[in-house]
């Protein structure tokens, strides 16, 4: 009987609460962005933070097509996201980025 209460347990408590907080999101640009707000994230972003980081969306790199500035800049979004802790202000970007909770991935490009 022990064996059965503490399988219940488990179940409906410790299983719903690891999944909880173990959720993954990424952070991407807003619809609502501008491409000025987002070139100005990619520069930002490319030009000191994560300077290494973008030969990822340069032309032959895995997350170059498709060849959008809300693409890359979701990309280098979501990188800088990641890396700060995955914070609600690491993804503000100006207003220009959003948390989501679908994985954004494709093809070989895989947001981390």
């Amino acid at each position: 009987m022990f064996s059965r209460l503490t399988l219940i347990f488990f179940l409906f408590f410790l299983v719903p609460h690891s999944l909880h907080v173990s959720a993954k999101t990424w952070c991407v640009s807003d619809p609502s962005a501008t491409d000025a707000q987002l070139q100005a994230n990619l520069d930002w972003l490319c030009g000191s933070v994560l300077t290494s980081s973008c030969v990822i969306i340069k032309p032959g790199g895995p997350c170059y097509e498709p060849n959008t500035l809300t693409n890359h800049a979701s990309y280098m979004m979501n990188d800088y996201y990641q890396f700060n802790g995955d914070t609600k202000e690491a993804c503000d970007f100006n207003h220009s980025g959003r948390i989501v909770d679908t994985n954004p991935s494709h093809g070989g490009c895989v947001f981390a």
